[in-house]
């Protein structure tokens, strides 16, 4: 009877064990798992054995581990960010006219540049790996080209050349989704452009690039020799363009960053004037044709985020 009565009272502790034991979704003891190291809280994360012995996973995600306020890393990476953006890189023309006149008008797509941006932005998770980054910029594209058949000659200068260069101001607002894999992202979306203003100039340099400069008595400055174009350039004031980017994601002095590329290509022609007509007779009849100017810009960007 006394050995029947011990090992029912055996019998009933495990059964008790059992009954309160918590299963970690992988066939795991809790205890047994903690002391290994394995215990899973269902994100990935283990739980360390030095933890206390919590009731379930619902309270150990709430504890200081799991607390956005104590520096989770899962909540950390999934909070919404503010930063600084900046982007700068190599700016051309694409959709240029190849008419035969328009060309001996104003030649051919030798047009490059640079572009720029600097601005805010801001990081919105919408889940552990998607987000959605808007940006408010300020952006300035320079384009120039040598005009061909310009060359020259004075008696002052001697030989010189003429370059046609163009600059526009603007602001823009990326509106981009972020797809976000560890130490990697991509990113896609549109641009809304709205030009502010431009400046247009022809400047004369040397056989060899260098601008010529001269001496300005009034001002009592050193200037470049250059002719203000300014009314021979209209352009439109709003141009949309789609973007896409590819990066990496790293901290420097404990701030994220990010540093990847960028591709921009408007999507409308910049042109205000994006007509070009061209009359001739024929057979004594004055025909005119009609050239359409939808010349874009496109521009590659090296990118630098700073998050705070």
């Amino acid at each position: 009877m006394k050995k029947l009565f011990i090992a029912s009272a055996i019998a009933m502790m495990c059964l008790s064990a059992n009954a309160f034991a918590e299963d970690d979704g992988y066939g795991n003891d809790i205890p047994a798992a903690r002391s290994e190291g394995t215990v899973d809280d269902g994100y990935g994360n283990k739980l360390p054995s030095n933890e206390p012995e919590y009731k379930s996973f619902e309270e150990a995600r709430s504890s200081s581990y799991g607390s956005p306020s104590k520096g989770s890393k899962k909540n950390d990476n999934q909070r919404t960010r503010f930063g600084l953006h900046l982007g700068i890189g190599f700016a051309s023309l694409a959709n240029y006219p190849t008419d035969k006149d328009f060309v001996r008008q104003y030649g051919e797509n030798e047009w490059l540049g640079v572009s720029g941006d600097i601005g805010l932005i801001v990081k919105f998770p919408l889940n552990p790996i998607l987000s959605f980054v808007p940006e408010l910029n300020f952006g300035m594209t320079y384009l120039s080209e040598e005009i061909k058949g310009a060359d020259g000659y004075d008696e002052y200068w001697h030989e010189y050349k003429v370059n046609d260069a163009k600059t526009l101001y603007s602001l823009n607002i990326p509106l981009m989704l972020r797809l976000q894999v560890p130490y990697v992202y991509v990113e896609g979306g549109v641009r809304l452009n709205l030009n502010l203003d431009t400046s247009h100039e022809y400047e004369y340099t040397d056989e060899d690039g260098t601008p010529f400069q001269y001496y300005d008595y009034k001002d009592g400055e050193i200037k470049t020799v250059k002719r203000d174009a300014e009314d021979e350039w209209k352009v439109k004031t709003f141009i949309p363009s789609i973007v896409a980017g590819l990066g990496t994601t790293f901290l420097a002095s404990g701030l994220q960053c990010d540093l990847g590329l960028r591709f921009i290509w408007d999507l409308r022609g910049i042109e205000e004037n994006d007509k070009e007509i061209y009359a001739f007779e024929d057979k004594k009849l004055r025909i005119a044709r009609v050239v359409e100017n939808e010349s874009s810009l496109f521009a590659i960007q090296l990118v630098l985020n700073v998050f705070f």
